[in-house]
């Protein structure tokens, strides 16, 4: 199973909690706010003793730069355990802290571990009232929680969806295939001599960003939200089997492009109502371009 490594602060820290309710039951998951006087080095606790606190690590390539920021975090705030344990005994209420625990997206470098486990023991010699005799600290990623994951994915609640926009050069690439060359005799055909050339090259270029944007957001969907993928397979597939089956709304090139884009539209808000406007739009216009390479949607010579 690959996860993913790339992740913002924020994102991450909802995303674990999510994982972490998962694992021992929401009523058992206690958020520590660090909106005053900080987290005191946990962000959530849960009720049989297990302190959390996540890190996403900026650099996700490079394992010994990873590496080295996840153990000058738990570096940190480990130490904030001794620091702050006037804060913590009362928020805890007599829960013993049987670990500390660094969850992170990935873990990559045994290193990692032994660092942990020593400035562990570190702080459990110094005798803290909550702590309890078989006190350890660790660190765990995705893969100590691949059940939750596959469970959120079947619930349609797995990791937010963040899928990056085609860069210029993936763009280009594209487009100097025979995929840029289909559209642009689709689009040729559609606007007609009337358009400049430039004006043709474009619009192949935005077709094809779009394309290859929908590609990798169903392909995310499909990893991680099987549920919401399965409803956009189907969306889409519907709409197709529509435009074969009864044809385009209008005879016009144009129209027929800007009517279908609408349609798919419409359909993928009603049956994905929780994508972002933006997502949707992006598939949209990707689907048609798919249709267009692939000939559901196709203008005779002379249009």
């Amino acid at each position: 199973m690959t996860f993913r490594r790339s992740w913002k602060g924020d994102e991450w820290q909802a995303y674990a909690l999510q994982l972490v309710q998962r694992r021992h039951g929401p009523e058992n998951v206690q958020i520590v706010p660090d909106s005053v006087g900080g987290d005191a080095g946990l962000e959530f606790f849960t009720t049989c003793g297990c302190l959390y606190q996540c890190y996403a690590p900026e650099e996700v390539s490079d394992v010994k730069k990873a590496a080295s920021a996840m153990k000058a975090k738990a570096g940190r705030d480990l130490p904030k355990l001794v620091k702050n344990k006037e804060k913590i005994e009362p928020i805890l209420s007599g829960i013993p802290a049987r670990r500390w625990i660094l969850l992170s997206p990935f873990l990559d470098n045994k290193d990692v571990v032994a660092d942990i486990r020593k400035r562990g023991l570190a702080v459990k010699v110094e005798g803290l009232s909550f702590l309890a005799n078989d006190f350890e600290a660790l660190c765990h990623s995705q893969e100590d929680f691949a059940g939750e994951i596959e469970q959120l994915k079947a619930l349609s609640l797995g990791p937010p969806l963040s899928v990056d926009m085609p860069s210029p050069s993936d763009v280009s690439a594209a487009g100097e295939t025979s995929i840029g060359a289909r559209i642009d005799d689709k689009l040729g055909r559609a606007y007609g001599s009337g358009a400049a050339p430039i004006q043709i090259a474009q619009r192949r270029d935005a077709y094809i960003k779009a394309h290859l944007y929908r590609e990798n957001a169903l392909q995310q969907l499909r990893q991680n939200h099987s549920v919401l993928w399965e409803r956009a397979f189907q969306t889409l597939e519907a709409e197709e089997t529509r435009l074969i089956a009864v044809g385009a709304t209008s005879t016009l090139p144009a129209e027929q492009l800007e009517a279908s884009t609408e349609r798919i539209e419409a359909s993928m808000a009603k049956a994905l109502p929780t994508l972002p406007t933006g997502v949707v739009v992006q598939i949209a216009v990707g689907t048609v371009s798919d249709w267009l390479i692939r000939c559901p949607l196709d203008f005779p010579e002379g249009s």
